[in-house]
């Protein structure tokens, strides 16, 4: 092989790798979003179960009678 052709060869790879590393970002990148979207969505589901409970069940949990 030429000179060139080793050259030509190397940009390439060298590409390659670029083009790999990139994607890697932005797969991490997208990963956590995903992951920021799903716990956002776990919290208001939690949230939303709670106001649900109380709608259902208004006078549980808002007295505490005490005898002693």
């Amino acid at each position: 092989m030429d000179s060139i052709a080793i050259a030509g060869v190397a940009m390439s790879m060298q590409s390659a790798r670029l083009q790999q590393s990139v994607s890697m970002a932005i797969l991490k990148k997208q990963l956590d979003t995903t992951q920021e979207s799903a716990q956002g969505l776990i919290d208001m589901l939690a949230a939303n179960n709670q106001a649900m409970e109380l709608s259902v069940n208004p006078h549980l949990g808002s007295r505490m009678d005490i005898m002693a």
